[in-house]
């Protein structure tokens, strides 16, 4: 991003601001569910920034037109035409539900709505980032994202775990590499969990 610079809330709601101006423009409403790092950033105060903002377009927004917003977004703040990243579609929970998002904001402001966002609830952005263990990364990052929604969600034991990822992936197992790395997860939680 921006010559190896990650996104922080600031500048991620300055694209959703651009966003919500350009379908406000064209007399359109636009909704978009994100998740990972960014849905982290706009819940906790620990996370500070987010390689890029994974994201579904959701409801009844015209795919095309919000696509294109993020690029206007893009072309004004300087940012890849990746920043609004869709790859995390294949990552999702089917038949995702209303109650798996909390509400984050409306853009460009309340008064005058073109975007609408929402973000995935701890718990879910949990169960996400197990399944996620499976791949390696050289900050680790998946598990370090596991950790504190983990924390936050009071979540301390392997079955602990193994139960959240099942609520959101039912009938589903966990990845062997990201099954192995239950006991380091359980551990690094508890060790962080005031009693």
């Amino acid at each position: 991003m921006d010559g190896g610079k990650e996104l922080d809330r600031a500048r991620i709601e300055e694209a959703f601001r651009i966003m919500g101006q350009y379908l406000l423009d064209r007399k359109a409403l636009g909704e978009i569910a994100i998740y990972g790092g960014s849905a982290i950033l706009f819940q906790f105060e620990w996370r500070r920034t987010s390689e890029d903002v994974d994201a579904r377009i959701i409801g009844d927004s015209d795919h095309g037109l919000v696509a294109r917003a993020a690029e206007e977004a893009a072309n004004r703040l300087g940012l890849p035409r990746s920043w609004l990243n869709e790859s995390v579609a294949m990552h999702v929970r089917r038949l995702e539900e209303d109650g798996d998002r909390i509400f984050v904001g409306v853009y460009p402001g309340p008064e005058r709505v073109g975007l609408r966002v929402v973000a995935a609830k701890p718990t879910y952005i949990l169960a996400m980032k197990l399944n996620a263990l499976e791949r390696s990364t050289a900050d680790d990052r998946d598990f370090h994202d596991a950790t504190n929604p983990g924390i936050e969600c009071g979540v301390r034991t392997v079955e602990g775990l193994r139960d959240v990822f099942r609520k959101f992936f039912p009938g589903r197992e966990l990845p062997a590499t990201a099954e192995l790395r239950l006991s380091e997860l359980a551990r690094a939680i508890a060790s962080r969990t005031h009693p």
